[in-house]
């Protein structure tokens, strides 16, 4: 005789269920079977980062499906590398976007501008008008294989849509959490809601870009007219036939094996952003963000390893970038303060 199956649902969410599975006789129960509640996902602390090619639908008007993929796709693999250089996961692609996760939101901001820079410089994404649209947010998300949810991934999803052509868009929160040099490159843009939060979200874009071509935040430019009463801050670097001067007019200098590069040191052990100097109140900083680290090796001193590091420059000496060099390497670069 065939008897019937009832099962009963205690509790039913999208996390969590209790059934209760009974095999029924004619008078009463033969069988139970309960099934245990399922343990809630680990959560994770995030820096969720979404990269997006601006107006992509252009590309397929103007160059057509096939080249247009060839294109996005190009793009996009530029863009995956550069979050695996800097330590990051990337998730997956949406159609033009890029889904990625980084530990911090300094990782984060380093990795948005090295994507402008790295498209901006592209000979090929530069003929294709090609240009980024990047947002980020750092909160607690569930992370599974292949995928990223909760709240921090739509708060970031906002930001990147909130964001223009070319522009960097975090908020305040995120920001707090920030290094000093990073948060001195933040203005604010907007403040919004976003869907979800009951609060006011406090918008800010992340300059990037040459010198020139930034319009800084109140308190940056202030502290910069400061620093410009003194004139004697000047670092010379030489490699090769190239001679460049990084000032207070020109307080940054990128080096690495991208074409995105102020300098450019082609060679397998050379990242593609792989460091960078700065002026920043009257000091120069060496900044390594590479995979095989940056020797910095003072005159009459021994090697130094910066890796993911800060260290002032003083005097004069070498630089190798991943790779000690000595006088006469042709990957040396040269440094004096004058």
């Amino acid at each position: 005789m065939a008897y019937p199956i009832v099962m009963e649902i205690n509790t039913l969410t999208t996390r969590h269920s209790h059934a209760r599975v009974t095999l029924q006789g004619p008078n009463q129960p033969l069988s139970v079977w309960r099934i245990p509640e399922m343990p809630p996902l680990p959560t994770n602390q995030k820096t969720i980062l979404f990269a997006d090619i601006a107006g992509s639908t252009r590309l397929y008007d103007t160059f057509g499906d096939f080249k247009a993929r060839e294109l996005i796709s190009k793009c996009l693999s530029h863009l995956k590398e550069l979050v695996r250089e800097n330590d990051g996961t990337v998730i997956k692609t949406i159609g033009d976007e890029v889904l990625c996760t980084f530990s911090t939101p300094n990782h984060a901001a380093e990795t948005a501008r090295q994507m402008h820079e790295e498209i901006s410089f592209d000979p090929e994404m530069i003929q294709a008008n090609i240009h980024l649209r990047i947002g980020f947010h750092h909160g607690e998300v569930i992370c599974e294989p292949g995928d990223v949810f909760g709240d921090a991934v739509n708060v970031a999803a906002r930001m990147v849509e909130l964001a223009k052509s070319d522009q960097i868009i975090t908020n305040k929160d995120t920001l707090t959490l920030m290094k000093l040099p990073l948060k001195r490159r933040a203005r604010i843009v907007d403040r919004t809601r976003v869907r979800g939060k009951d609060d006011v979200m406090e918008i800010h874009e992340l300059i990037w870009g040459k010198p020139e071509q930034m319009t800084m935040s109140t308190s940056f430019t202030e502290e910069m007219i400061a620093s410009l009463t003194s004139e004697k801050d000047f670092l010379q670097i030489r490699h090769l036939q190239n001679r460049i001067l990084v000032d207070h007019e020109r307080p940054i200098l990128t080096m690495g094996r991208g074409v995105a590069n102020h300098l450019i040191i082609n060679d397998p052990l050379v990242s593609r952003m792989h460091a960078r100097i700065e002026l920043q109140r009257n000091r120069f900083m060496l900044i390594d963000q590479s995979t095989n680290g940056t020797f910095l090796k003072p005159q009459d001193e021994e090697p130094i390893l910066l890796r993911r590091d800060v260290i002032q420059l003083e005097g004069e000496g070498l630089i190798g970038l991943g790779q000690k060099v000595s006088e006469d390497d042709p990957l040396a670069v040269r440094y004096r303060v004058l």
